[in-house]
């Protein structure tokens, strides 16, 4: 059967759907930044990271502040606190977090609200609108903990972590990573909670559980889909396509383990919303997909992520296109726990990324069935031309659409020209080996050599070749 739009992407790690729809990406790649993202086009946009250039915002999040020790104990009040010096100590935050950690995992409303101040009722009404939320997700672990706290008086601000791991979706528990203003207006008095936002650079907030007043959850066995009003209906109608989505890109993968088990994906139709959530900030894309770091663990590796895509741009879309988006997205997701992202990239290698998402999107049609930018592939490269190298990263990224979707264009057809020649398994192995040496300054090159026995040189020869006589 023919492909009724193909998509190519767009600026910034975002893949621009030239017809159809948008998808996003995952985090990974040489400039590294926080997530996949799919520019918003005129059809299509898909998003992995999309940006093979993860920050690693959410690693070093942390206030260069006071670190809390480990079994602190919270001092006697007389000697904290008196009517003389209104203090907190770090043992007193502790104690605070502690008891609001013990709220969630017992399920006591009043108590996880108790201590965010009643002068502010809209800060309380939103604790209580969390737990509610978070209520509704499934949640192996979820509790609080302090990491590092800055003292001032009766006024202390503290990064406070949310250890938590969705069950069927994150392979270890993640962090999601909070600033508290906390004050103290007497001696003695009790803590009170007067200001919460993201923690420096962290881009997991805020999450959908954070941004929405009554999230819509509908859990699968490989997916856990999260919606606002906006888009609730659209999350129950497809909720089986997803999870069909989700099993179609597993099923496929031939590296062996240590992919993602599942996927959390974030489904709105508002559009600020959507360029919010996760901080993510994609005035370009339509859907991204975000790394999430692991609770204790700061390796540039990140075992986790979360999509979150625009419906509004599936209103008039087949539901084969729909498809097309959400397998891209997973793909990203599905392989991201393998990135190394510890440091920027040493090779032009979002190719690979993008490519390897594209092509796993779309893998059940032949070439011959693909349709880019409405037209077919022949007439698409007669118009762009035959590459004589491949894409670089400022080509797959550009913030020019129709650059940035050429670049997505050929990174696909390269990923297909791996699996005509070499095998699909071999496009497996090829990406994987990129992926755990993302940092090298050959990666690519290595991966060439070393999966496919090949050249760099010698493969975009080939590639040619192939483009001319298979498209």
């Amino acid at each position: 059967m023919a492909r009724p739009t193909r998509v190519a992407w767009t600026a910034s790690g975002a893949l621009v759907a030239v017809g159809a729809v948008a998808i996003g990406g995952f985090a990974a790649g040489a400039a590294r930044h926080t997530g996949r993202d799919a520019p918003a086009g005129k059809a299509l946009v898909r998003s992995h990271e999309t940006s093979a250039t993860a920050e690693r915002s959410g690693q070093n999040s942390r206030d260069a502040s006071t670190p809390i020790k480990a079994g602190g104990s919270r001092p006697d009040s007389a000697s904290s606190a008196t009517t003389a010096d209104v203090s907190i100590s770090a043992g007193d935050i502790e104690a605070f977090v502690a008891a609001h950690s013990a709220a969630l995992k017992s399920k006591n409303r009043a108590a996880f609200i108790a201590g965010f101040d009643t002068k502010h009722p809209d800060l309380a009404l939103h604790e209580g609108q969390l737990f509610d939320n978070l209520r509704k997700i499934p949640l192996t672990t979820a509790s609080y903990s302090v990491g590092t706290v800055s003292n001032s008086g009766a006024t202390a601000t503290a990064i406070v972590t949310f250890i938590h791991q969705i069950t069927g979706v994150d392979s270890v528990p993640v962090v999601e990573r909070y600033k508290w203003t906390v004050q103290r207006t007497a001696a003695n008095g009790p803590l009170e909670v007067v200001a919460v936002s993201g923690a420096p650079a962290e881009h997991n907030y805020p999450a959908p559980w954070d941004a929405v007043a009554s999230l819509t959850v509908l859990a699968k066995p490989k997916v856990v889909i999260m919606a606002d009003d906006s888009s609730a209906s659209f999350a129950k109608s497809h909720a089986n396509a997803l999870e069909n989505d989700a099993e179609y890109d597993l099923s496929h993968w031939t590296g062996g383990p240590g992919t993602a088990p599942g996927f959390a994906v974030f489904l709105t139709a508002d559009r600020a919303r959507y360029e919010g959530i996760y901080s993510q900030d994609r005035a370009e894309s339509v859907g991204v997909t975000v790394p999430i770091a692991a609770a204790g663990n700061d390796d540039g590796f990140y075992p986790s992520s979360r999509i979150a895509v625009d419906t509004t741009q599936y209103k008039n879309l087949a539901a084969v296109d729909a498809d097309i988006v959400f397998k891209h997205e997973m793909a990203h997701a599905m392989i991201g726990p393998f990135d190394d992202q510890s440091a920027a990239s040493g090779q032009n290698h979002l190719w690979v990324i993008e490519g390897f998402a594209e092509w796993e999107s779309q893998r059940m049609y032949s070439t011959a069935d693909l349709l880019y930018n409405g037209v077919s592939l022949h007439a698409y490269l007669a118009k762009h031309g035959i590459p004589t190298a491949l894409p670089t990263d400022s080509q797959v990224y550009s913030a020019n659409a129709d650059v940035s979707g050429l670049g997505y264009f050929y990174s696909h057809m390269a990923m297909r020209y791996i699996a005509a020649k070499y095998s699909p398994a071999k496009v497996d192995q090829f990406v994987l080996y990129v992926y755990k040496h993302a940092t090298g300054s050959t990666c690519v090159d290595d991966a060439m050599k070393n999966v496919l026995a090949t050249s760099t040189v010698q493969f975009t020869q080939g590639f040619e070749k192939w483009l001319r006589s298979s498209v």
